[in-house]
């Protein structure tokens, strides 16, 4: 018997808004897990407004992906390192298709 899905599971459904959302992406690639100040992680991720950052933040603590200390500074949790994984994974694949595109249109 050949099961067949209809729809992606949740949890693909959270992972596929993770990586559709730049801001996560980048708040998420900008982040050790060493604390950095909300400051400094505004300056690196350039674009974004206070009032996005502190929502794109507080998205990713509730989903336990960061978390903060008493003094405005965030870092990943080991969640957020695996993510964090997970995007670089695909930054470097997308890099191995454009390289694969550029030979073809070469030829």
């Amino acid at each position: 018997m050949i099961v067949t899905k209809r729809d992606i599971s949740v949890g693909t459904r959270v992972g596929l808004e993770l990586i559709n959302n730049k801001w996560y992406a980048l708040i998420l690639t900008n982040l050790t897990d060493d604390f950095s100040d909300f400051m400094i992680l505004r300056k690196k991720i350039r674009g974004i407004s206070t009032l996005n950052l502190l929502l794109a933040i507080s998205k990713l603590m509730t989903l336990g992906l960061i978390t903060d200390d008493d003094e405005y500074a965030y870092r990943l949790l080991p969640a957020g390192v695996a993510m964090q994984n997970v995007l670089n994974t695909l930054h470097h694949w997308g890099n191995q298709q454009l390289k694969g595109l550029n030979q073809a249109t070469m030829r």
